[in-house]
């Protein structure tokens, strides 16, 4: 699928929300009160509560665009995150549901996230003391303005050092050379950008020797196969199997070749 035909497929999803606003926090606890009952009346209570808090999926996965994954991908996994929060929220405790669905959304969309940009997978709750040091270094550089130390780390998780070095360490992005530079599926991969530094990869170098042996090969054409062998042999010039054992010669004769007289 193209580029502007995912555009157009977003676009018209963005369209189609339109015709489901946001509703305001009554009517929410009134639909999961009707969705507790049960029933064909909750099955239709749970759909607009989906539908009416779609738009604030859209807001979060607009937040992860940076992670060259197809929005399409992320706001789907926000939708099942948002499905998961309608599941299990307590309308008697007195939250908002907006409040207690972000945290489903985006748990939902950053665990898409972990396991696509990741090699090696990791165990969930390695994920997770992951996702939580990362947060309490935001909010550390929020409030202090600078870094917070591994220390410092392991006392706003409470976790050891060593679960914080370790934790840190495969949070090292590890990146697949056939990943494409950008998102619209023709553009070179990774690999295709790192230069070969080994010396028989210079495109120069090989055409040069390429064009070289075939100048040698026309000048050795012309001698006799004695003269042309000897050469071969001694400079390597041509990579044929020329054996010395098929062209004895005596130290004279190689004498006179090398001097350019030839033999006689």
């Amino acid at each position: 699928m193209s580029k502007d035909t995912n555009t157009n497929i977003v676009a018209d999803y963005l369209n189609m929300l339109k015709g489901y606003p946001q509703l305001p926090h009554p009517e929410l606890v009134k639909l999961f009160q009707t969705y507790e009952l049960g029933g064909s009346a909750a099955e239709r209570a749970r759909k607009k509560l989906i539908e009416c808090n779609l738009r604030l999926v859209v807001s979060i996965a607009k937040q992860y665009k940076g992670h060259n994954l197809p929005i399409e991908d992320i706001i789907q996994e926000g939708n099942i995150g948002l499905m998961k929060a309608v599941e299990r929220f307590k309308w008697e405790k007195g939250f908002r549901f907006s409040t207690y669905a972000t945290w489903w959304i985006k748990q939902a969309i950053g665990q898409h996230v972990l396991k696509r940009k990741r090699m090696i997978r990791l165990p969930s709750h390695a994920a997770g003391v992951q996702r939580k040091m990362m947060q309490a270094a935001e909010d550390y550089r929020e409030n202090m303005g600078c870094e917070p130390t591994q220390e410092e780390l392991s006392e706003l998780i409470g976790a050891s050092k060593t679960v914080v070095n370790a934790t840190m360490y495969s949070s090292r992005a590890m990146v697949s050379l056939s990943q494409q530079t950008s998102s619209d599926g023709d553009s070179d991969t990774i690999a295709d950008r790192i230069e070969d530094t080994r010396p028989e990869a210079d495109p120069f170098d090989n055409v040069a020797q390429k064009q070289l042996f075939e100048i040698a090969s026309a000048v050795l054409s012309q001698l006799s196969s004695k003269e042309s062998a000897i050469l071969r042999l001694r400079f390597g010039l041509v990579d044929e199997n020329v054996s010395s054992k098929d062209y004895p010669i005596t130290i004279e004769e190689s004498n006179q070749i090398m001097s350019g007289k030839g033999l006689t």
